[in-house]
């Protein structure tokens, strides 16, 4: 939820994202002395995809903090000329994962190589990130329209620093139980945003309409300079309620009114009053980066942030997207908890 990769400014995104990924260079005084406070663009490189992500080295009362897309991370050991740090993650098929990142500190550039489970996984690096170029920058719209297949689900870093009222609802989540998909309910706009499957961008003048194939699920981002609507913490819409206008050639969006639900199938729960902002661009090969950034501090400590990009993908149509909440209902009966999902909290 905070970079940027704009065609003419893409270089300068990734000083920005690699000033923005949590290391955790911050824990000791002498990260002070190397200039390694602050955000850094991180990009992670498997051999097949590169993940961006923020990394943001942080001192707060003394103790040295790093962050990985806004939730902590472990620094394992910190001198002047390298760092050792380990992150979480989850995968497509939502297995944790944790991967070790060791590298060497020269000048205002970080690098080296992943491991995990003592197995190299592939190489990092980290470079100052700077902010978005195009911010307050005149309207210069470009062509973003068509069908977009998925590249990059950027870091996917799984646990973030939630606040008492975010723990307690996520400790109380079950995801037997309370994920929205089980039951054939589409689980909000980062969700489906997120989503592994073809999403098309079409064009309706005073409106950008965003058709995702996973659900069929529609949203409208509104273009004609309307405000949010009076109360819209209070609608609780299944996308939310969403504004753009562009900042340069990049799209921003904000987004409020979302319904209460979890951003992914292990929970971390979004409140009513949580809003999302993405910044949307174009690179120099073609593919649509999304930079998203999630304030909601009802539930999290720090602003959570994700980088995506997609490609662009075959126009020939969705197929239908089939759910049926049967399965869900008569698996709960056949283990005798169908009651218990009756008599629970309120779901999401």
């Amino acid at each position: 939820m905070h970079w940027k990769f704009q065609a003419s400014a893409f270089r300068g995104f990734l000083n920005n994202a690699l000033r923005c990924a949590p290391l955790l260079l911050c824990a000791l005084a002498s990260a002070q002395d190397a200039g390694l406070a602050g955000k850094w663009v991180l990009a992670l490189d498997t051999g097949s995809v590169t993940d961006y992500g923020i990394l943001e080295i942080a001192e707060t009362e003394g103790e040295w903090r790093v962050f990985i897309d806004g939730g902590s991370v472990n620094l394992l050991s910190l001198d002047e000329n390298r760092i050792v740090f380990d992150f979480d993650w989850t995968d497509g098929f939502d297995l944790l994962h944790v991967t070790e990142l060791s590298g060497e500190l020269p000048g205002d550039r970080m690098s080296g190589s992943m491991s995990e489970g003592g197995e190299e996984t592939g190489t990092w690096t980290a470079e100052p990130w700077s902010g978005h170029p195009d911010t307050g920058a005149d309207p210069a719209p470009i062509d973003i329209y068509g069908v977009w297949s998925s590249v990059s689900r950027g870091t996917h870093k799984d646990a973030f620093d939630l606040t008492p009222t975010g723990a307690a609802i996520n400790e109380t989540y079950d995801s037997t139980l309370d994920d929205p998909h089980l039951r054939c309910v589409s689980g909000g706009v980062i969700r489906m945003e997120d989503a592994p499957l073809d999403n098309e961008i079409i064009d309706r003048g005073d409106h950008i309409l965003v058709h995702y194939s996973y659900f069929n699920e529609f949203r409208r981002i509104w273009m004609d300079g309307r405000e949010f609507p009076e109360g819209i913490e209070e609608a609780w819409l299944p996308m939310g309620y969403s504004i753009g206008h562009w900042e340069g050639s990049t799209l921003v969006i904000e987004t409020r009114g979302m319904k209460p639900t979890v951003w992914d199938a292990a929970g971390m729960p979004v409140s009513a009053a949580a809003v999302l902002t993405e910044r949307k661009y174009l690179d120099e090969a073609g593919r649509l980066h999304t930079a998203y950034e999630l304030n909601d501090p009802a539930h999290f400590e720090r602003p959570v942030y994700r980088h995506a990009y997609r490609e662009p993908g075959a126009d020939t149509g969705f197929d239908g997207y089939v759910c049926d909440p049967h399965a869900f209902y008569r698996g709960l009966e056949l283990e005798g908890r169908l009651e218990e999902y009756w008599q629970s909290r309120t779901r999401f």
